[in-house]
């Protein structure tokens, strides 16, 4: 799957709080074909990873940035949910060139406003993304700690993969791209990696 279109949870980590939270994207991670029982069907994964700008989370005695990802269908036809929340975090529709082939690497470095909600499952809460928006006019630009991150499945070494959460990649291994790689089957060329860096937008600009 072409991209041209985060830390594994513990039970002693409390949710981050609902509201409304500064962000910025740094991480873009493809996971295959995934395939969902519940419809008996598969398609393209994708899952974005945003730092929560000011929010921090202990983890074995060190303060860390906190951060919070959300899975979303490789598409943009009308009813996705990443043409959705795209649309709503450029402020703007996509135009018919877009449609036809949008580069999902430009969103990494862009910030925006996120909306958290807290859903119950098996008896626990867990903090879900359930809006992303353009920042207000004047607002200040949040500014992310955290290296850049790119996963490409079909094209980027599988070696990449040790640099993601555990979680993320065992994700991965479920995936009908990742079995076919492993297989030799359909794998693109391993090319070459390089992190985006963060960029510094005029307020006139689009984010991504």
């Amino acid at each position: 799957m072409s991209l041209t279109v985060t830390a594994k949870s513990t039970p002693s980590i409390a949710p981050l709080e609902a509201g409304t939270y500064p962000a910025v994207c740094y991480g873009l991670v493809d996971i295959g074909i995934q395939y969902n029982e519940t419809y008996k069907n598969a398609s393209p994964k994708v899952i974005l990873i945003w730092e929560v700008i000011g929010e921090t989370v202990t983890i074995d005695g060190e303060a860390k940035p906190r951060v919070i990802s959300a899975t979303y269908t490789a598409s943009l036809s009308e009813r996705a949910a990443l043409r959705r929340d795209l649309e709503r975090w450029r402020g703007q529709a996509f135009t018919d060139e877009e449609l036809a082939g949008f580069d999902l690497k430009s969103i990494v470095g862009a910030p925006c406003l996120l909306t958290v909600v807290h859903r119950e499952n098996g008896g626990r809460t867990y903090a879900n993304v359930d809006g992303v928006a353009r920042l207000p006019k004047g607002m200040e630009k949040p500014v992310g700690t955290i290296e850049p991150m790119i996963f490409n499945l079909d094209n980027d070494p599988l070696e990449k993969m040790e640099a993601l959460p555990e979680w993320i990649q065992e994700r991965i291994k479920r995936s009908e791209t990742y079995k076919d790689r492993v297989a030799g089957i359909g794998h693109g060329d391993a090319g070459s990696y390089e992190a985006p860096e963060f960029v510094e937008l005029d307020e006139s600009d689009l984010p991504f």
